[in-house]
């Protein structure tokens, strides 16, 4: 009989008093408790299996300071992978003999211990795996296709074949290493070994599970506030925003804002999962009497934000049929079908300063064209006026084509969302393999800190 495991590790920063303190702790649970009592810390149900070593900085000085930083780079991933090869050691032992277990039901089971899936953030998945930033670490798209919605196009990666790969690059003749190496640089994969590759105990197909606390919340929800926020100065509707925001009820289980968004220096898991809860209907209130030109623009970002959070709220379900995987699948298309609508807020700063250039080019152009013209000094003010506000109408729609043609979504957060439904179909649902689970038991540690 199969017993699944869930495993979790997150590198936490503890205090910068003496020197900046960080833990990183590792648990074990086991995979068939109900999430309602695997979140609460009282109940143990997690279980703390080490405290792993904290690689030291880099302070390396003077003379050969890139090579020494260098062999510390590939020294450190080296120490975890010997420390989690000795942690589960015991583990992988039993993964071919099995072990005599007492079950509920008062028999006794020969039980294979498999760890299922392991809870961890964006940046601990690939330390992990081994695998280069800004790349996916569930399948081998390209940072291109990232704000595209195409996740079934893409090959899922295979460690227990980039392991092979890896040894092929060390071992085999110059031009198998030349073919490895090159084979393992094309899919974005580190020079080191992942600390998983080898090990028996592990289901490599679902080891990694999604992260709802980072992707989601800190991630898609504020990048879509910060977005929503500049969608409304654009169409000066941001105070009409602040006041609906600031004037919600009070509700059960639901945290009141008393400032406005662009107060809020840093969200917590708490506001930002009340924002998730919020923000439609307070986005769709200050939408309210738009003009002929605002029309199009207004229905567009409400859909955006509609459907994310839809996507979001439907992914939490703790019982799923095949029917909320397609609403949650059909949201996240929708989702994708309307987000050009803030594409010109995603501009890097780069693309701004091109633009104010190319906007400053275009005025200058546009004011020689109107005076060198021969009718020009007959025209009267108001005519005047006239050509000159047609001419700035044109010049703005010209650098937001600019921004929107130079910016993209093309960030990983927004890929690992192609993601949700397949392991949803994997898992069940996702709630057991949240983030939130690790993180609340971690406040023991930091309380003891």
């Amino acid at each position: 009989m199969i017993v699944p495991l869930f495993g979790s590790s997150d590198q936490t920063h503890l205090t910068n008093y003496s020197g900046d303190k960080k833990e990183w702790p590792v648990y074990l649970s086991p995979g068939n408790i109900d999430s309602t009592i695997r979140s609460k810390p009282s109940n143990l149900a997690s279980i703390l299996v080490a405290l792993l070593p904290i690689p030291p900085k880099y302070h390396f000085k003077g003379h050969g300071k890139t090579t020494a930083v260098k062999e510390q780079q590939i020294h450190n991933p080296e120490v975890l992978r010997k420390v989690y090869e000795v942690l589960f050691r015991p583990l992988d032992a039993l993964f071919n003999t099995g072990k005599l277990m007492l079950c509920v039901d008062g028999r006794m089971r020969q039980c294979y211990p498999v760890i299922c899936a392991w809870t961890a953030d964006y940046f601990e998945n690939i330390h992990l795996h081994s695998i280069k930033q800004p790349n996916c670490p569930v399948c081998e798209a390209p940072k291109l296709s990232f704000g595209e919605w195409n996740s079934s196009s893409w090959q899922l990666r295979d460690y227990r074949l980039y392991f092979q790969t890896m040894i092929l690059a060390t071992q085999g003749d110059e031009t198998e290493r030349r073919e490895a190496r090159q084979h393992l640089e094309d899919r974005a994969v580190g020079s080191s070994e992942g600390i998983f590759w080898n090990m028996k105990c592990l289901s490599p197909t679902t080891i990694i599970v999604p992260d709802i606390p980072h992707t989601i919340y800190l991630a898609m929800l504020k990048h879509s506030m910060d977005r929503e926020t500049s969608f409304l100065e654009q169409h000066s509707r941001i105070d009409k925003f602040n006041q609906l925001w600031e004037m919600m009820p009070t509700y059960p289980g639901f945290a009141r804002f008393n400032k406005p968004s662009g107060q809020v220096m840093e969200w917590s898991g708490k506001e930002m999962k009340a924002l998730g809860r919020e923000i439609v209907s307070v986005f769709a209130a200050t939408h309210l009497n738009p003009s002929a030109s605002q029309r199009i623009p207004f229905t567009e970002a409400l859909l955006c934000v509609k459907n994310l959070v839809y996507f979001h709220l439907m992914a939490q379900y703790r019982y799923h049929t095949e029917a909320t995987i397609e609403y949650i699948v059909n949201s996240l298309d929708e989702f994708h079908c309307h987000k050009d609508v803030f594409s010109r807020f995603r501009a890097s700063k780069s693309t701004m300063k091109v633009s104010e250039a190319l906007k400053m080019q275009l005025t200058l152009d546009k004011q020689e064209e109107r005076e060198s013209h021969p009718a020009w000094n007959n025209l009267s003010a108001a005519a005047k006026r006239r050509h000159v506000d047609e001419d700035t109408m044109q010049i703005e729609s010209e650098i937001a084509q600019h921004l929107v043609d130079k910016s993209d979504f093309n960030f990983v957060k927004m890929h690992l969302l192609n993601h949700f439904s397949d392991h949803i179909h994997q898992l069940g649902n996702l709630l057991n393999v949240s983030s939130e689970l690790p993180e609340k038991a971690m406040m023991d540690l930091k309380q003891v800190y």
